[in-house]
C-alpha cells in the first residue's frame, strides 16, 4: 500500500485516478484496512462475487489494471511497481494535468 499511496500523491495534480476494488475481505476487515493503510483514493468493497473482477477476468490477487483515456487496458499484471512506467507514459501522451 505504501507504493500506491506514493503513486497517488505523486500524481495528485495529474489526469490520474486510482480505484481499488476489494474482493477478499469481509466488510469490517475492509473498512479497518482503509484506515490502517491510510487509503486516500477511491476504493470499493465487492466481496467474493465481484462484477468488476468478473468483467476484467481477474483470477489472481493483487491484479493491477491501468486503463488509458479511452478505457482500453494499457497494463495488466501483478506488480504494483510496474505500473509506474505505464502511468508515466500515458500521462506524457495525454494532457497530463487536471
Amino acid at each position: 500500500m505504501p507504493h500506491l499511496k506514493a503513486l497517488v500523491e505523486r500524481h495528485e495534480n495529474d489526469n490520474f485516478e486510482l480505484i481499488g476494488i476489494n474482493t477478499g475481505d469481509d466488510p469490517k476487515t475492509y473498512e479497518k484496512g482503509l484506515d490502517e493503510h491510510g487509503v486516500t483514493w477511491m476504493s470499493a468493497y465487492q466481496g467474493q462475487q465481484s462484477p468488476i473482477a468478473d468483467l476484467f477476468n481477474v483470477t489472481g490477487y493483487p491484479t493491477y489494471l491501468v486503463l488509458d483515456a479511452e478505457g482500453q487496458i494499457a497494463y495488466r499484471g501483478h506488480s504494483g511497481t510496474a505500473i509506474d512506467k505505464v502511468v508515466e507514459e500515458l500521462l506524457a501522451k495525454g494532457e497530463g494535468k487536471k
